[in-house]
């Protein structure tokens, strides 16, 4: 698997380091001090420590899919771990997003885990294909929250790779 990795800086300290594999994960970090998060449009997994103990754990999106050929569209997204502690609970939201213009995209559908327990698979409602020749781009975003003893972190945002279908 290909990875990058990137650190950012605040006050001339590393805050976090992003490791960015191949395949699209989102995740983020609550130390028992403070809430640190990936930045908005990263993707890969957040890792930021302080003198404290890290919280976090990782969510990955799948590039959109059909089930069956001519079939609905599904964005979908799992839990691929958790640290030791894990969070108290986490929320996840899972976006089937369609490419519009210019940069923008539009979530056609959508599903929010909710405040929960920090495990599992999520998938959209599909997406009914209308087949009318034309070919559109869609991608899955997931966004990650963690709570671990009344601290909130911010949300981790990652998206996928591209899906091009006539749909």
């Amino acid at each position: 698997m290909v990875r990058h990795a990137f650190d950012f800086f605040l006050g001339g300290k590393v805050k976090a380091r992003f490791i960015v594999p191949l395949l699209a994960a989102g995740a983020l970090l609550v130390p028992a001090a403070a809430a640190s998060a990936a930045p908005s449009g990263s993707t890969g997994r957040a890792v930021a420590r302080t003198a404290a103990f890290p919280v976090w754990c990782t969510f990955q999106g799948e590039k959109p899919f059909q089930v069956t050929h001519g079939g609905p569209l599904y964005a979908q997204g799992h839990y691929t771990g958790c640290s030791t502690p894990a969070p108290d609970q986490c929320r996840v939201q899972v976006d089937l997003q369609e490419y519009v213009r210019d940069g923008y995209w539009r979530a056609v559908k959508h599903k929010d885990s909710g405040w929960a327990r920090c495990s599992g698979r999520y998938t959209t409602p599909g997406l009914t294909c209308v087949h009318d020749g034309e070919r559109e781009t869609y991608n899955t975003q997931v966004t990650l929250q963690v709570e671990y003893h009344g601290r909130f972190s911010e949300p981790g945002i990652a998206d996928t790779q591209n899906t091009v279908i006539d749909c």
